[in-house]
């Protein structure tokens, strides 16, 4: 096992890596996990090399014995690449776990953000010798919701293992909060000094025009779609457009080629014949292309700032299905890639585990999926610091008002700028429609009575000390 406060990469695979993102534990399976497949073609070697000796035939004793080393050392090397390729990853921001299988060319990647981390547990499995003399068990990350939990076994030293994300998973709730903390400052220092934050500036320059596409990868048959507003869609892959539409395809071509031979080479007299078989062939085909390109033009997945929605959509409004999930609900993302085929065209599954949900939610058959994971983890992250921002807004506004209470101002120098500033910062809060507010005005505003003394304060709260006006 590995630790590091470096934000460099030191893991091969996890090109995946943020820039403000510092790996702290990179590590993988204890030995064990390879000796333990290792013992067969160690046994193997020298029973096959005994064997090899007993053959009388010169060629094929030395046929044989190159054999007995050569086989059973693919093997060493196979197992060992397979113990290998499996990582563990944890960095200040979240865990994650890396499978990879050379023979079936699969690769799963599994991540858990630090704050959905609620519980680490660890086990040694019962009746097992190995893992109290070699000391390795089963890390068990456990999050809200049950599909989202994380098990990783035959880490070595899992108390230890327990222990280092215990610490890191309390440090990144001393660092949110410190972060927190310089937010809040920040934006009373901005309040103060009578500028606009940057998500009133944001919101300045937002326009309600409506969402279109900037940017895809393929026009017609784009399978990712880049949105003015920033939202990406995605669709399958093409490979499944054109398994589908291949048919259809096939038989519009022949149909054409039919029409065409109708008349310049059929015999007049079975022109009727072979034109009705070649318009029916036609207008069948026409109609399961449309039909099957409209269904994989119109499963879609949405992938926007504060949510992701999936939409499958049948021809003739047959089916209508919308699915909308919220992006901070989302335990962990997994994507997986199977196969050869899979393997060179880059097609795999998105999976994602929900708080309070039996099921997950899956992109099914999509190119890079990967990227899409890493792209869902970049949204999560951000909305993560968007809710922070919210949280800072909200106390940045009532500690104005209470310092404005206290010290008998009603705003800064301007009241026409103040009060377009709390619009604007009203506008921002109001928003983010995923963020209820949690923190409830509790202070009592100032009369709005011309003979009201300035130096009032609420009668339940002594007004502190540190805000006395002089």
């Amino acid at each position: 096992m590995s630790e590091s406060a470096s934000p460099q990469q030191i893991n091969p695979h996890f090109a995946e890596q943020r820039e403000d993102e510092a790996v702290l534990i990179d590590t993988r399976r204890h030995i064990w996990g390879f000796l333990r497949t290792a013992w067969l073609p160690m046994l193997l070697l020298p029973v096959m090399w005994l064997a090899a000796t007993q053959v009388q035939a010169q060629p094929l004793q030395m046929g044989l014995l190159g054999l007995s080393l050569l086989l059973p050392g693919l093997a060493l090397v196979y197992f060992y690449l397979e113990w290998r390729n499996d990582s563990v990853i944890v960095t200040d921001q979240r865990i994650i776990r890396i499978n990879r299988t050379i023979l079936t060319m699969r690769r799963q990647i599994v991540q858990v953000g630090m704050e959905s981390v609620h519980e680490i547990n660890f086990e040694i499995p019962a009746g097992d010798i190995f893992a109290r003399l070699l000391r390795y068990g089963t890390v068990i990350v456990k999050t809200a919701g049950a599909q989202g939990n994380l098990e990783l076994d035959l880490m070595p030293g899992p108390a230890r293992m327990q222990q280092l994300v215990l610490e890191i998973r309390k440090s990144y709730d001393e660092q949110q909060a410190q972060r927190h903390g310089n937010m809040v400052r920040a934006e009373m220092q901005r309040w103060m000094a009578g500028e606009a934050t940057d998500d009133e500036l944001r919101t300045q320059a937002t326009t309600n025009q409506p969402p279109r596409p900037v940017r895809g990868s393929n026009g017609y048959l784009s399978a990712r779609i880049e949105m003015s507003n920033g939202d990406i869609v995605y669709r399958k892959h093409i490979s499944v457009w054109l398994r589908h539409t291949t048919i259809p395809l096939a038989v519009n071509i022949v149909s054409l080629a039919a029409l065409v031979l109708t008349f310049t080479v059929v015999a007049p007299e079975m022109r009727v014949v072979t034109f009705s078989l070649a318009m029916a062939a036609l207008l069948v085909g026409s109609l399961a292309y449309y039909w099957l390109d409209w269904d994989w033009r119109n499963d879609i997945y949405v992938l926007a700032d504060d949510t992701i929605t999936l939409v499958h959509k049948r021809p003739f409004f047959l089916q209508n299905l919308r699915d909308q999930i919220l992006v901070e609900r989302i335990d962990n993302v997994e994507s997986s890639t199977s196969g050869f085929i899979s393997a060179l065209l880059q097609i795999g599954d998105v999976r994602m585990s929900l708080v309070g949900a039996d099921e997950p939610k899956l992109f099914t058959r999509v190119h890079k999926p990967a990227q899409i994971q890493q792209e869902i983890s970049r949204r999560q992250h951000n909305k993560a610091r968007r809710r922070a921002r919210y949280d800072a807004m909200q106390q940045r506004q009532i500690l104005g008002e209470y310092l404005a209470v206290a010290n008998g101002a009603a705003h800064p120098a301007n009241p026409a700028a103040a009060s377009q500033r709390d619009l604007q910062s009203s506008a921002v809060i109001n928003s983010d429609r995923n963020r209820p507010s949690r923190l409830p005005r509790k202070l009592a505003l100032r009369p709005a009575s011309p003979n009201a003394d300035s130096s009032w304060t609420s009668p339940d709260k002594p007004r502190p000390a540190r805000f006395r006006a002089n």
